[in-house]
């Protein structure tokens, strides 16, 4: 009687341990190739939000928990994008206040996610993590004025067999990273409000043109005193 009583509450016991969640926790690392792309003589302004700084990416799939930190490798693939771009990368707080920089700014970025999504080996017949991230860039000139905005989307792949493998979904996530990275290097200058903002931005690094004071003038000689006839 005890072996058939323990049965069941062994059998409950085995489900129960094999419901819990796997972890899988990864951070993205911050890696892109150099852009073959000429430096532009343009000062600019970034500004990244809290939200974007510490991003981090949570859910629960197969009864498996996903969490990929997507924050800090963005801002440094980022700032390093834009130092290759432009002359000048300015980090500023606000990019709505920012009329009284010094020298003055061409525009102000500011990115922020708007997905991050991905496939499992579970989910596609390639056994492969598929990532899609998506962002939005708002745009802002030199006075604090939004100007425009536009949405890029970066997509990577890497072959994997298990649902919980992290290098994987590491790998495809940077490749996500390095594809939007890619676009923004060639794609964001021909757009035609920035093509705009970046018509003269050699006049913004120029000093301001010298003023010369006018000699005074010189007075008028008095006329000669008038001779009176008597």
């Amino acid at each position: 009687m005890k072996f058939f009583t323990l049965r069941p509450c062994l059998a409950a016991l085995v489900v129960l341990l094999l419901s819990g969640c796997t972890e899988t926790k990864l951070s993205t690392q911050a890696e892109l190739p150099p852009p073959l792309i000429d430096k532009l003589p343009a000062r600019v302004g970034v500004y990244y939000s809290k939200e974007f700084r510490e991003y981090v990416h949570k859910e629960t799939r197969s009864e498996i928990d996903y969490e990929i930190t997507l924050g800090p490798a963005h801002v440094q693939n980022l700032d390093w994008l834009l130092k290759a771009m432009f002359a000048e990368v300015v980090q500023v707080e606000d990019p709505t206040h920012v009329a009284e920089l010094q020298p003055p700014l061409v525009m102000v970025l500011e990115p922020r996610f708007e997905e991050y999504s991905f496939l499992t080996p579970k989910d596609v017949a390639g056994e492969a993590f598929i990532v899609t991230i998506r962002y939005l860039l708002t745009v802002y000139d030199g006075s604090g004025a939004r100007v425009d905005a536009f949405t890029l989307t970066g997509y990577g792949r890497e072959k994997a067999h298990k649902l919980a493998s992290k290098v994987p979904l590491q790998i495809a996530t940077q490749r996500a990273m390095r594809d939007a990275g890619a676009k923004v290097a060639v794609e964001f200058t021909d757009q035609e409000s920035v093509r705009l903002l970046l018509r003269n931005p050699r006049e913004l690094f120029a000093p301001p043109p010298a003023t010369e004071t006018p000699p005074p003038e010189e007075a008028a000689p008095p006329p000669p005193p008038s001779t009176g006839g008597g």
